[in-house]
């Protein structure tokens, strides 16, 4: 799944109900390089939560994020915890007026949405470890294989 239409969403005499939903996120760009979720898709969870024409859309969901250190480019797996919030107004997200937001005539783009949050809660460079030593500037050496790795000032 790719985008949900919240006028399936049923409150009934609740002002809260949620969906569990398979979400689909292709591979991505970070950094230059190129990540994918673990399985190429999520299990979200979608709670939404309505005051008169208003609803609040909480998205929840973990992912194993796939791709290259950013040092060694070696693979690189780094787990995510994500909670994310959306405010719709008759049928629309109440963008920032920067940024357009996820919701459009009551539908929610929430693959666009999962991999902007994915984006967002990624650190600042994707690491194997966290003590990865990276690659030797001069010829390209594994410093992780060989710490002791130099090269004579000529």
């Amino acid at each position: 799944m790719r985008r949900f239409d919240l006028r399936s969403l049923r409150f009934g005499d609740a002002s809260e109900t949620w969906r569990r939903l398979p979400v689909e996120v292709e591979p991505f760009v970070f950094g230059g390089l190129d990540y994918e979720v673990a399985g190429g898709e999520l299990d979200l969870l979608l709670t939404a939560v309505r005051v008169g024409d208003s609803v609040t859309l909480t998205v929840a969901f973990a992912a194993d994020v796939l791709g290259p250190c950013q040092r060694c480019l070696e693979e690189a797996d780094v787990a995510l915890a994500i909670h994310g919030v959306e405010y719709v107004r008759h049928g629309d997200s109440e963008g920032d007026g920067e940024e357009e937001g996820y919701v459009t005539s009551s539908i929610v783009d929430l693959e666009r949405w999962t991999r902007d949050l994915i984006a967002e809660a990624l650190p600042p460079q994707v690491l194997c470890r966290d003590e990865c030593r990276g690659l030797c500037d001069v010829c390209g050496a594994d410093l992780n294989e060989d710490p002791g790795h130099r090269h004579d000032a000529a």
